[in-house]
């Protein structure tokens, strides 16, 4: 890919080793002077340039054959033929790139300094930016199911565990059963709500939320006994206590 040509580094650029190798490892076939930089400074260095496409590949997951013309292992490969439509949404996203990170800089400073955006920062390792979490377990719950949302994130878990594009954290199943909850489908809000607390059994907003829902579905005694669960994991849950006060009023007539 296309690297920025922004001179920023990647936020990955301590552990990307593996990326670096394997993005543009044949790097004597890499010229030694470019032509056609019409975003990367016409000064920049061979170095320099090498290593922010490196960074990019990386921050992408793609290699350098994804936008330019020539060979996996670069033999013969030209450098400066726009021929591929990658290569053109490259340069078009790196503009964007340094409009956001230029506007950073405007913002009012604080205790730690902010860092530079990157194509790491959406893409997260992935050509095209992961969906977020939530909103895609709320939305195959709504086409297929809640067990096919479950079993979707189950597959992301299995097959992403640590590489930084899904959040799998409690808030990631607990908004998208929300989302299902303020969308009427109260079953498969109630089955991800669950499936969650399974995942995160001592996080007491997580336990609370099945309360909220079986509440919402009208069935007070269950939902009182699950507000007491979250309570008992954390006496000073709001959502808990507002939620068992309501559990335990009188239904009205």
């Amino acid at each position: 890919m296309l690297a920025a040509e922004v001179r920023m580094p990647s936020l990955r650029s301590g552990v990307i080793v593996l990326a670096v190798s394997s993005a543009c490892s044949a790097s004597a076939q890499i010229p030694d002077k470019f032509t056609n930089l019409q975003f990367f400074p016409k000064d920049i260095s061979r170095a320099e340039l090498v290593m922010t496409m490196r960074n990019i590949a990386g921050d992408l997951g793609l290699r350098c054959h994804n936008c330019h013309v020539g060979p996996d292992d670069l033999t013969g490969m030209d450098f400066a033929i726009d021929e591929k439509p990658t290569k053109k949404v490259a340069r078009e996203m790196l503009k964007m790139l340094q409009s956001v990170n230029a506007t950073l800089k405007t913002l009012p400073p604080r205790d730690e300094p902010r860092g530079s955006a990157t194509c790491y920062t959406c893409h997260r390792g992935a050509q095209r930016p992961p969906e977020r979490l939530d909103m895609l377990l709320a939305r195959v719950a709504q086409e297929k199911g809640a067990e096919s949302a479950i079993a979707r994130y189950q597959e992301l878990k299995k097959d992403h565990p640590n590489d930084g594009q899904y959040n799998f954290t409690p808030p990631a199943v607990g908004i998208a059963a929300s989302r299902l909850a303020e969308a009427k489908r109260v079953d498969d809000a109630l089955a991800l709500a669950r499936f969650n607390a399974e995942l995160f059994p001592d996080v007491s907003l997580v336990q609370a939320q099945v309360g909220q829902i079986l509440l919402q579905k009208g069935d007070r005694a269950a939902a009182a006994e699950q507000f007491r669960k979250a309570l008992k994991l954390d006496p000073a849950n709001q959502a808990a206590q507002r939620g068992l006060k309501a559990a335990e009023e009188p239904a009205k007539k």
